[in-house]
């Protein structure tokens, strides 16, 4: 920006305000929240997730698989095109599943019936139209500190993180991705905490570390398909620039702290890892979904974070399960934004199983109105009014920086702003998860998510988004002990309802074989509150009431239990948040 414009664009704003103000009063304000809810896809593309014993591609680039069904159902499907997403396997590494973007020749492909097609072959993980996704945003010296209310407010509505941060600073080997329109790697906050792919040799046009990718040495833009994860202008569907909505998210799980420069990252020492997913005209799409979450998985991320998603239609919960458990296979803890509706939809892959789903709290320690809720959401944290860094790597459009200032608080010349959904409390969470693995590098990513929520403040919020995050108790006292072993399978659940509960609730399992059954309630330290069941069940839906008392009939007080499933060798856990009468 020139610095005329920096001199004429705050005086503009300030002549605007008064016209802005009278025709708009009670106008509905551009929305960065929103979780789309009508999603489109490419015309004649599935994405496919697949081991690569079982799917691969000839050297003219056509689908090659060994399995008679799939390969039928791919011909069947006029599927003749088969290009890989994200990195190639490295010399040495171990086999694991893949991402192909398969493209057909038919005139009247159907993508979601084509999907459901190859599943039901049984020989992938998960097949998927090409979707179209939506975005849904110890005391340092950082100068913006004042505005970052969520990090220290006198112990209302914040999340402890001075004092945390004199227990836990993170580390530099842990490191967060942020799967989003990209991060500005020179920004002066950020560019300091930037990873650096340790296998390639910057600006030298070799693929040093042998995964596909050329000079990918600060990540990837799975996007635009090239090594330059920076991000650039994308509007959304009403026609605001959304670019600087990952640089947001990489600051606040991430931002320099303690450098006397702008805001304080709760991850403190933790490094970034930028992964574009968008495009500047088509915005963010399932093959670039894929191609970036199997990057972060295959570039050792410690945590994934996704402020980003959509409701469950066709193909969308499998396929981002899919991906998740190879991640989460890979040892990187996956956390997504629950949404920004207000209503009790289920956003994926914030509701798919072993994420960490994130709501939304605002200054009065209350559910943001925004927030989605559900007993699928895990933990809240502050989402509403966070001050966070910009990009400033492309020239912002006028309509765009008078956009920022009137509405986001933009000062017009320092790249830092207000934004306030779930797309925003997502990588605060992400970054207190740094701090965890970083403390405690033993957890798995479904004990550090047990973890998260375990060590949550119980608050009664109007409907369920879970406990409120606290950094402070999540890194001390050592590890909970409320998961006794990692999950089965991910399409085996374990659910209470209503849940939170005031008198009693349902818990509701279903056993694929008869056999022993023991279902236990713990409190958060670990405790053995009440036994439940201790017999032989037929196989089938099960149930068992528990009324909030412990094995003697006492009531308990306020807070978070954990309902956990002994069955044939298998362990599940269920959070359920007890609430005071």
């Amino acid at each position: 920006m020139s610095p005329c414009a920096r001199r004429i664009i705050p005086l503009l704003a300030s002549l605007l305000i008064a016209a802005w103000i009278a025709p708009n009063a009670g106008a509905r304000q551009p929305d960065l929240r929103r979780t789309p809810r009508d999603l489109s896809f490419a015309a004649r593309q599935v994405v496919v997730i697949a081991e690569e014993s079982a799917l691969g591609a000839t050297s003219s680039g056509a689908p090659r698989a060994p399995d008679a069904r799939l390969s039928g159902a791919l011909a069947a499907w006029g599927l003749h095109g088969a290009a890989r997403l994200g990195p190639e396997r490295r010399p040495g590494a171990a086999p694991r599943a893949r991402a192909w973007l398969l493209t057909s020749d038919r005139p009247d492909f159907d993508p979601i019936a084509a999907s459901r097609a190859l599943q039901a072959t049984g020989a992938v993980r998960a097949a998927s139209p090409n979707y179209r996704f939506g975005l849904s945003t110890t005391t340092p010296d950082d100068l913006f500190l004042i505005y970052q209310w969520y990090v220290d407010d006198s112990g209302f509505a914040d999340i402890r993180l001075p004092q945390a941060w004199d227990l836990a600073r993170g580390d530099t080997s842990v490191v967060i991705a942020i799967l989003d329109t990209g991060v500005d790697t020179t920004h002066p906050d950020l560019a300091s905490k930037i990873w650096h792919n340790p296998g390639e040799i910057a600006n030298n046009a070799i693929d040093d570390d042998g995964n596909g990718l050329i000079d990918d040495v600060t990540g990837w833009d799975f996007g635009s398909g090239d090594d330059d994860p920076n991000p650039e202008h994308t509007n959304d569907p009403s026609g605001i620039d959304v670019g600087f909505h990952g640089t947001f998210c990489a600051g606040i799980a991430a931002a320099a702290t303690d450098n006397f420069e702008g805001i304080a990252g709760a991850g403190w020492d933790c490094r970034i890892m930028p992964v574009k997913i968008s495009h500047p005209d088509s915005g963010i799409s399932s093959d670039a979904i894929a191609a970036g979450m199997l990057y972060a998985a295959d570039h050792g991320a410690s945590v994934i974070s996704m402020s980003f998603g959509a409701p469950g239609e066709p193909g969308i919960p499998e396929f981002f399960q899919a991906l998740v458990d190879v991640a989460t296979g890979a040892g990187a803890l996956c956390v997504a934004a629950a949404g920004n509706d207000g209503d009790s939809t289920r956003i994926y892959p914030a509701a798919n199983d072993q994420v960490l789903s994130v709501g939304a709290t605002d200054f009065n320690n209350a559910r943001a109105s925004f927030s989605n809720w559900g007993s699928w959401v895990d933990v809240a944290a502050p989402g509403s009014y966070l001050w966070s860094t910009i990009a400033a790597n492309y020239e912002l459009l006028l309509s765009d920086q008078l956009l920022y200032i009137l509405v986001f608080g933009w000062d017009g010349v320092n790249p830092y702003m207000y934004g306030d959904g779930t797309s925003f409390a997502c990588p605060l969470v992400a970054g207190v998860c740094g701090l965890v693995r970083a403390k405690y590098p033993s957890l798995t990513p479904h004990l550090v998510r047990q973890h998260i929520v375990a060590t949550g403040d119980a608050v009664a919020f109007d409907l369920p988004i879970g406990p409120k995050l606290n950094a402070f108790t999540a890194v001390s006292g050592g590890p909970t002990a409320v998961a006794l072993t990692d999950p089965t399978p991910a399409r085996t659940r374990l659910r209470a309802a209503p849940n939170p509960v005031v008198g009693s609730t349902s818990i509701r399992f279903e056993l694929p074989a008869p056999g022993p059954v023991r279902l236990a309630v713990f409190d958060a330290s670990g405790r053995l509150v009440r036994r439940l069941l201790e017999t032989t069940l037929p196989a089938g839906p099960q149930a068992a009431a528990w009324d909030g008392r412990d094995d003697r009939g006492a009531r308990l007080p306020a807070g978070i239990y954990f309902a956990n499933l002994d069955a044939e060798g298998a362990s599940l856990q269920s959070k359920i948040v007890l609430l005071g009468r």
